[in-house]
């Protein structure tokens, strides 16, 4: 009897064991489902668009650059010497070649010492209507200072030698020490390349008749 009843409680415990499997798999799948959470995130707005490309603030613009710059002017003669034949000085004009190395101080300040050649002509009469020009040549070293944007403002000086030459025979050629000092205005608005106007005011001391002159006009510089 108890041999049956062993036997009895082996076939349940071996159903039960059968039968647990497919009552975890019941279970598993009567329970109720939740949905996972996803986070969408809108994509990042595009950057601003780079400012226009202006050469004096482009980050193309380099620290140092070469200029190659041509003045063009009109003179005015500055207390006229006065010579024994009556001589009368009047209006002329002239131009300058300038050679310059550009450094970038700042992004908005920049120095240019340079060199250059000056060429001015004065037209001149006696009393006796008798035609003479005054033609004033030199050379000269210097620097200027510019500051700005796209309207550059910017003071120079320059220091050199010139001569005198004149086809009235009562005022010997001369030469002498040379100077001149002025203010620009410039547009910086191409790359690599300037256009503005300027005054100035120069001298040579040619004695005994030592020229002083203003002179305006406008200039164009290329920048490498």
């Amino acid at each position: 009897m108890k041999t049956r009843t062993a036997s009895l409680f082996k076939k349940k415990l071996a159903l039960c064991l059968a039968a647990a499997p497919i009552a975890a798999v019941t279970l598993l799948s009567s329970a109720p489902a939740s949905a996972q959470a996803v986070y969408v995130y809108a994509p990042p707005p595009p950057p601003p668009p780079p400012p226009p490309r202006y050469y004096y603030y482009s980050p193309a613009e380099p620290p140092y650059a070469l200029v190659l710059a041509a003045d063009f002017e009109g003179v005015v003669p500055i207390n006229a010497p006065v010579v024994g034949d009556g001589n009368n000085l009047q209006g002329g004009g002239g131009f300058k070649l300038r050679v310059g190395e550009q450094f970038r101080l700042a992004p908005m300040l920049r120095f240019t010492p340079e060199v250059g050649y000056g060429f001015d002509h004065i037209f001149a009469s006696d009393d006796i209507g008798n035609s003479y020009s005054w033609d004033m040549q030199r050379l000269f070293v210097g620097a200027r200072l510019s500051f700005g944007r796209i309207l550059t403002p910017s003071v120079y000086a320059h220091v050199g030698y010139g001569w005198r030459n004149t086809g009235d025979p009562i005022i010997t050629d001369s030469s002498g020490v040379a100077f001149d000092v002025g203010g620009a205005l410039d547009l910086r608005v191409l790359p690599g390349m300037t256009l503005g106007v300027h005054a100035e005011y120069a001298t040579i001391d040619a004695q005994p008749y030592a020229p002083e002159w203003a002179a305006f006009g406008v200039h164009g510089a290329l920048i490498f």
